[in-house]
């Protein structure tokens, strides 16, 4: 049976894969507010949607109409709830900035005869891969069939900000809302993408090639294969960013519980200052093996320099000796060298036959290629059991102030 993604789902793992965990895999119970920037965007929405609707049957609302059902619907029963995080605003300043784009809107388009409406709010559902093996679910704004003859996907934006143009040009989300309508509607041909940002009154435009879109289509797939074997492998590490301090998970995470505990906000059933006691002895041992690596790196330095001036290989001291070994060879530079010169090595000796003098690289092995499904079914096939299971744990110290 096919799996189903979207692309809020995907994105939510590309933000943090321990969120998506939260949401998607545990469906924790906490309270999730409203935001604010969120209800504004489904209420422009709402009143948009209705706007289309009468003018399909006939009706043309007038704009004061239009604004009287905005504002009917920050009225309905949701917006005690609502959330909003931004210093000196209240919700009465984000009901004003979506009358304002509104009123732009319409005074822009009206009496809104662009064309005809195919459909509104629409859902959409197309297998992504060939074995149907995943399947993308997603919904459009508007779908408009122009006088022209060209099929108008729509994607209303409240966003405060204006994007610049390549990022519609490589908008994964508008990709899959093409590969949608494409999947529902085969006979459209012509098709533009196109997304109005209400606020500033601005509307951007793009059209994919079917290069492209298989392009975003292959990228998409990439992405759920390791959302896949993130869930496989049960492993979705915390990715901590500056918007953690909105996420509806905080006092869930792992990376900030322990914080939490130790400033007595939350109740956990460890010792957190015992935890406290472990970082603080680590990063203390941790600048003392640093300092010292610097110390000993700049007298290695200057060993190598005093031997080299002085044609001596030992040096005597009271704790023991030093003996130098110098060894002078030729060989080709490495990647760590250079990596377009490693490249250019490695084609040349490849295209000589020369395969044996390159080690295997387990990991860009299963990374690049197996994981990725680049590789023959056969030969895949034959290496799926040799995969294995390894855990890696890297301590990173972090000192305050630098």
């Amino acid at each position: 049976m096919a799996r189903s993604f979207s692309n809020s789902k995907i994105g939510t793992y590309s933000t943090c894969p321990r969120q998506y965990k939260f949401q998607y895999i545990e469906r924790a119970a906490v309270e999730k507010p409203v935001g604010v920037e969120a209800f504004l965007g489904t209420a422009v929405h709402h009143a948009l949607e209705k706007l289309y609707i009468l003018k399909m049957n006939g009706k043309l609302q007038t704009r004061e109409e239009m604004l009287s059902n905005y504002n009917e619907y920050w009225e309905g029963p949701d917006k005690e709830t609502i959330k909003v995080t931004r210093e000196n605003l209240g919700v009465e300043d984000y009901i004003k900035v979506g009358t304002e784009a509104l009123t732009k809107y319409y005074d822009k388009y009206q009496p809104f005869d662009d064309g005809d409406t195919v459909a509104l709010e629409k859902n959409i559902s197309f297998p992504l891969d060939p074995n149907n093996r995943f399947t993308i679910n997603g919904k459009i704004d508007r779908i408009c069939l122009r006088n022209d003859g060209v099929v108008e996907i729509i994607d209303y934006k409240t966003k405060a900000f204006l994007p610049a143009q390549q990022a519609l040009d490589d908008d994964e989300q508008m990709a899959l809302y093409q590969l949608g309508v494409m999947h529902a509607w085969p006979d459209f041909k012509k098709i533009e993408l196109k997304q109005i940002f209400l606020r500033q009154g601005a509307e951007m435009k793009t059209v994919m090639d079917p290069e492209k879109l298989e392009e975003i289509r292959y990228r998409v797939f990439q992405k759920i294969l390791e959302i896949e074997r993130a869930t496989q492998d049960d492993n979705f590490p915390p990715r901590e960013s500056a918007i953690c301090d909105w996420c509806v998970y905080y006092e869930l995470c792992p990376a900030k519980r322990h914080g939490l505990a130790l400033d007595d906000e939350i109740e956990v059933e460890f010792d957190a200052r015992y935890g406290e006691k472990l970082a603080q002895d680590y990063l203390m041992v941790n600048e003392k093996k640093k300092k010292l690596e610097a110390e000993l790196k700049a007298l290695k330095e200057d060993i190598i320099k005093y031997t080299d001036e002085y044609d001596v290989t030992n040096l005597k001291a009271e704790r023991g000796s030093i003996t130098l070994h110098k060894q002078e060879f030729k060989t080709f530079p490495g990647v760590t060298d250079s990596d377009e010169e490693y490249l250019k090595i490695t084609m040349l000796a490849r295209d000589a036959g020369l395969d044996e003098c390159f080690k295997l690289d387990q990991n860009i092995l299963y990374k690049e290629f197996f994981a990725k499904e680049k590789l023959p079914s056969e030969l895949a096939d034959k290496l799926a059991k040799y995969v294995i299971s390894k855990k890696r744990y890297t301590v990173r110290p972090y000192y305050k102030g630098r």
